[in-house]
């Protein structure tokens, strides 16, 4: 992996997020991580001053920037002093909205992964960033790997991949992520929750479909008659030791078929494990 980046808000998610890269780093090869900070500021807020945002003199304004270009330097420095040393790192400080200052760039700087945090709904303090979490992943043309607030990083053995067998040729992408080298080697267990056993239909179609596309995974598929899809997908990761879930893109995906809301609610419950969107 060439280049992995991390949006940054200086909340404790955050924080996390930048601990878990650390380690992350050191099984993951990576050339270089980039640190972004979106120091914006709405023009309404700006031109409509109110109790919680005081106008600021233009002195301030400047003073304001380098305090944060300063801690967005200091987290770099500490982060470089975690990692190997043929790894750069790179801060940048954007006065973009979060979600076009992402767009930029990924256009500017094609990073293979972004890595973001999401809060959990026990904490009372949450990020900007893990507000958008979900609007960031939607939106990201290259793959996004969601870190739970709080959790440490494990070495990926066993990573659960949720397809829908109607699309079962989104699975290639696992091929091409194996094959660029841009990833780990775990094993994958693929599973299909599928209450009507309507993909039971064409099961030894699917089996030859999934031995061409993960020819290069140790792998095994699995059936789960859980009539609710989302709660199919974290029991079954929860009681067979998964440490990554990966998610498809596209119209099948698990997480497309889901609202804003159940999506929102998935992270919030799935607590114990990160979550890769493939693009």
């Amino acid at each position: 992996m060439k280049t992995l980046l991390i949006p940054i808000d200086f909340s404790d998610t955050s924080a996390n997020v930048i601990h878990y890269a650390a380690d992350f780093v050191k099984d993951v090869h990576v050339g270089r991580i980039i640190l972004l900070k979106s120091y914006y500021t709405s023009m309404a807020a700006q031109l409509l001053p109110s109790i919680d945002y005081v106008q600021m003199s233009a002195e301030e304004i400047s003073d304001e920037r380098q305090k944060v270009e300063s801690h967005v330097k200091f987290i770099a420095h500490k982060l470089l002093k975690k990692c190997i040393s043929s790894i750069k790192i790179e801060s940048g400080i954007s006065e973009l909205p979060l979600l076009r200052a992402i767009h930029e760039l990924t256009d500017a700087e094609l990073p293979d992964l972004i890595m973001i945090g999401s809060d959990h709904r026990s904490r009372e303090v949450h990020s900007p960033i893990g507000e958008q979490v979900i609007s960031i992943a939607k939106t990201s043309k290259v793959p996004v790997m969601i870190i739970p607030a709080g959790l440490h990083y494990q070495n990926i053995k066993k990573a659960l991949v949720p397809c829908d067998f109607t699309a079962v040729s989104r699975m290639a992408l696992l091929k091409e992520l194996r094959l660029s080298e841009q990833w780990l080697r775990p094993e994958l267990i693929v599973l299909n929750v599928d209450p009507g056993k309507i993909n039971s239909i064409h099961a030894e179609e699917n089996m030859e479909a999934l031995k061409e596309m993960l020819e290069s995974y140790a792998y095994g598929v699995y059936y789960s008659e859980d009539q609710n899809t989302l709660h199919g997908i974290l029991d079954f990761s929860k009681h067979n030791d998964v440490q990554l879930i990966i998610a498809l893109p596209g119209h099948y995906s698990f997480f497309n078929n889901l609202t804003h809301k159940s999506i929102t609610n998935a992270l919030e419950i799935n607590a114990n494990l990160p979550v890769m969107i493939l693009k």
